[in-house]
């Protein structure tokens, strides 16, 4: 079987869809060493292991970006039995089966976050593709809660869709000694990674994090990882609620930076309304950081009961459980081995192996391509 993967986001590095992308592609080269892939890359930005069965193949356009790369790069490929976009989107003519990840539906659940903008490239996206039912074999999905957001919005067959769930890299995802805990920094933090999109919630955070005892907030930071430069209105709310001594915006930080501020924090608290899959839960777990997270769509079916969930708009609630959880000795060891204990249920090999599993099932099905 030879399948195509158009990873378009390796280029994305640090943001989710590159970092699924990424480390699907180096699970499978793994994992699956009878079948023959050929990765198709718009950039340099990463290089994998090498590997017999793995063909990695650069595509640049001098023109044009992705939605403009994506119809003509598999193209190049030849024939194949699967071609898999490790993301949303949808091809205008193949030659085999063809895959796709959903997320998420998010754009439907919360609009677009602004004015529709058009551009050249979606309009080609567009009047090329037109009925992308027609030519989408199979979705992918990461979660239960996802594929039901897909039934219900998109109206795609139960029996198109396969969850597979992503995994973390526990070889760079690892706690450290809790006396090692710190990192030489002065301060204790409770940490949030998020950004600009509202539906992260940090408000809501910032909120809960103010209205903590004076005894307690005074011994912690709160440190927001992520690009916040759209969002005025947090650094606002941030002098307005008194924290704002307390408070770090770090900005985008590397990989490294990420694993090493989940290692030494005291508490990750997440409060997003909504998520697909939810990533960064699963990261702070595997770090032994001890998680409070918002009950919203996918994130309870991620962290099972390694965390403590919470309504994503009752900022006391978060208040609440933040204070038991910075006072009581117990019960934040208890969940630090939670969530290592369940962090270890996702890894990226086992999702390799379910997603081949689905590329040979949707390769194995006689109906004729368009």
């Amino acid at each position: 079987m030879k399948v195509v993967i158009a990873a378009w986001h390796l280029k994305d590095f640090n943001v989710g869809l590159g970092r699924y992308s990424r480390a699907l592609i180096e699970a499978i080269g793994r994992v699956d060493t009878r079948n023959q892939y050929e990765i198709l890359m718009p950039d340099e930005s990463y290089r994998f292991p090498d590997r017999p069965n793995m063909r990695y193949r650069l595509i640049r356009f001098p023109f044009f970006k992705r939605r403009f790369w994506e119809q003509v790069a598999p193209c190049l490929a030849g024939r194949y039995d699967v071609l898999h976009f490790p993301y949303d989107s949808c091809v205008a003519w193949k030659r085999g089966r063809f895959v796709t990840t959903i997320h998420d539906v998010k754009p439907l659940l919360f609009g677009s976050g602004g004015r529709r903008r058009w551009n050249l490239n979606e309009l080609i996206e567009r009047a090329l593709v037109r009925d992308r039912w027609s030519r989408i074999d199979h979705v992918l999905t990461d979660s239960l809660c996802s594929k039901r957001d897909i039934v219900e919005r998109l109206g795609v067959p139960v029996d198109r869709i396969s969850v597979v769930y992503p995994g973390v890299e526990l070889e760079r995802f690892h706690p450290v000694p809790v006396s090692g805990r710190g990192g030489g920094t002065e301060r204790s933090y409770v940490f949030c990674v998020a950004g600009a999109d509202p539906t992260k919630n940090v408000e809501v955070l910032i909120e809960a994090f103010s209205r903590l005892p004076g005894g307690v907030r005074e011994r912690y930071d709160l440190v927001l990882a992520g690009d916040f430069r759209r969002r005025p209105d947090l650094h606002a709310r941030v002098r307005q609620t008194g924290i704002e001594r307390q408070t770090v915006f770090t900005g985008v930080i590397s990989d490294e930076r990420l694993i090493e501020l989940y290692q030494r924090a005291d508490l990750f608290v997440f409060p997003s309304k909504y998520e697909g899959f939810g990533f960064p839960v699963l990261e702070a777990m595997a770090c032994g950081c001890p998680v409070i997270s918002s009950n919203a769509s996918s994130l309870p079916e991620v962290v099972g009961d390694a965390a403590i969930l919470v309504e994503p708009l009752d900022s006391e609630g978060f208040t609440r459980e933040m204070e038991r959880v910075l006072t009581d000795r117990a019960l934040w060891g208890d969940l630090r081995e939670r969530g290592l204990a369940r962090a270890v249920q996702f890894s990226w090999d086992r999702t390799a192996r379910e997603t081949v599993t689905v590329y040979c099932r949707v390769a194995s099905q006689a109906d004729n391509v368009a």
